[in-house]
């Protein structure tokens, strides 16, 4: 994404901005997010007092901006007409408007036809369109070849770590996130949430703990570890978080780079007493459990089970 970027501002910066994009990436490629950095850079121009205008732009409250989304299934023609109409009035705020249409794949035939006759007489040379999916063989030929076509791929964790980090989030939260979702906005949202935080940190203190027999596992589990089944969803990061720890006790014995470096001591130490082969008995016991959730099998239980197989591992 930040290459694109990179590209509107050369674009923006030489006065070459084309009236309409094709953007095209898989979910969590960062599509949203470099269209509203993009429309900031449109909507900012030749304005003295910007202070407030990318709050804005995310909370669509600006008058020159517009987001189309589908209509349950599809976009509809009327969703389209609407764009027209009110891209025909006289905007409150002077300057250049923007349209975005998210799944632009799922724009029914009428309303396609609607969209492309929009293209086609441009209300205003100042209009500039987004047209954003995340299947770029469904979109529509005729879309595409009235386009300029931009592919941005999927944001690797790396990537999005760093991201999270020039944000202010806290590195161990930052490395772990990218884990449970490849969408900024998502990875955002996991990263600010106490919960989360706390299910790190309960994390940490299960791995610091480790080798404290006066601990009991199934005990702290019940007194400390409830919140972790809030939801089944919030549940389900918590095993993907720990089975990445287990892996990671792996790829220490293998020489490979690891996750949760903020626990390298710990690593070292557990997988020194530990056998590959109780390791990966482990593992496949969190992805038995992972697993019986799409069966919707009691939470308090399989947090029990959970308890107590790392109780006898230990």
């Amino acid at each position: 994404m930040k290459r694109a970027l990179y590209f509107f501002k050369q674009t923006i910066q030489k006065n070459r901005l084309s009236h309409l994009y094709l953007i095209s990436g898989p979910k969590g490629s960062g599509k949203s997010q470099l269209v509203d950095e993009v429309a900031f850079l449109i909507l900012s121009q030749k304005r003295e007092d910007v202070s407030h205008l990318k709050q804005q732009i995310v909370e669509r409250k600006i008058s020159n901006m517009m987001v189309i989304e589908p209509d349950g299934l599809t976009i509809k023609k009327e969703q389209i007409l609407e764009l027209q109409k009110e891209f025909s009035k006289t905007a409150l705020v002077s300057g250049p408007r923007i349209y975005v249409i998210k799944s632009i794949e799922k724009i029914g035939t009428g309303a396609a036809n609607s969209l492309l006759k929009f293209m086609e007489e441009p209300l205003s040379h100042n209009v500039y369109g987004f047209l954003l999916t995340d299947n770029y063989e469904d979109v529509i030929r005729t879309i595409i070849s009235r386009s300029q076509v931009l592919h941005l791929k999927s944001i690797d964790e790396k990537d999005l770590e760093l991201e999270l980090i020039e944000q202010g989030i806290d590195e161990k939260i930052a490395v772990l996130v990218p884990y449970l979702t490849k969408n900024i906005d998502e990875a955002i949202l996991f990263a600010e949430n106490p919960n989360f935080i706390e299910m790190v940190n309960f994390i940490e203190s299960l791995v610091t703990n480790w080798s404290n027999k006066d601990i009991s596992f199934p005990l702290y589990f019940a007194q400390k570890g409830r919140f972790l089944i809030q939801d089944r969803d919030f549940f389900m990061n918590f095993l993907e978080l720990i089975l990445l720890y287990f892996l990671d006790l792996i790829h220490y014995k293998a020489h490979q780079e690891i996750t949760y470096q903020f626990l390298r001591e710990q690593i070292q130490l557990q997988s020194d007493l530990l056998q590959i082969k109780d390791i990966n008995a482990f593992i496949e016991k969190i992805q038995s459990i992972l697993e019986r959730q799409s069966y919707y099998i009691n939470l308090e239980l399989a947090l029990d089970q959970l308890s107590y197989t790392l109780e006898k591992m230990r």
